[in-house]
């Protein structure tokens, strides 16, 4: 993806809240910026067929998309639903020398978002979102996050931070 950032970790990290000018100018958050002038200097933006967000790759992660693509699917007469859907919605961002891009308005309109835009960091990726809509996004991520959590958390990590995942979920240690 990118080079290394602060203390060797590499990756779209954080919460950035921005505003979203008459033009559809947004400030690409600085962090974000970093990695991406690091490396491929734009990103590729579309919307998400998951839902009202928008997503950010970098040009490295959605080649390695088209890759999976079935090579031969152009001579086979039928459409491929998933990438079709991606790559013809897609717009490649590239900051001005502000640090600031343009969002289409049927961009803007697919995620809900008019005055002001979160960018949420989600490692190799990230998303764009209405506030709003993520702060009611996040109680049902929180929910799964603490379904899917044996998998991502092995005992002796979970033994060392039992306090903090109780507090987490409402309860008491």
């Amino acid at each position: 993806m990118a080079d290394r950032g602060v203390g060797g970790m590499a990756g779209f990290l954080s919460y950035s809240l921005h505003r979203v000018d008459k033009k559809g100018r947004v400030s690409v958050p600085a962090q974000y910026r970093a990695l991406l002038l690091n490396g491929d200097k734009s990103f590729i933006c579309f919307p998400s067929l998951l839902g009202p967000w928008l997503q950010g790759v970098t040009p490295k992660l959605m080649q390695a998309f088209m890759e999976r693509q079935n090579a031969l699917g152009a001579f086979s007469g039928m459409v491929e639903a998933y990438p079709t859907l991606v790559f013809s919605q897609a717009v490649e961002m590239i900051p001005d020398t502000d640090g600031r891009i343009v969002l289409p308005a049927e961009l803007l309109a697919h995620a809900r978002i008019e005055e002001d835009i979160a960018f949420v960091g989600q490692g190799l990726y990230f998303s764009m979102w209405s506030p709003a809509l993520f702060e009611a996004e996040k109680v049902r991520l929180r929910e799964r996050a603490l379904a899917e959590r044996a998998s991502w958390v092995t005992p002796e990590m979970a033994a060392g931070h039992t306090h903090a995942v109780n507090m987490t979920s409402g309860g008491e240690a």
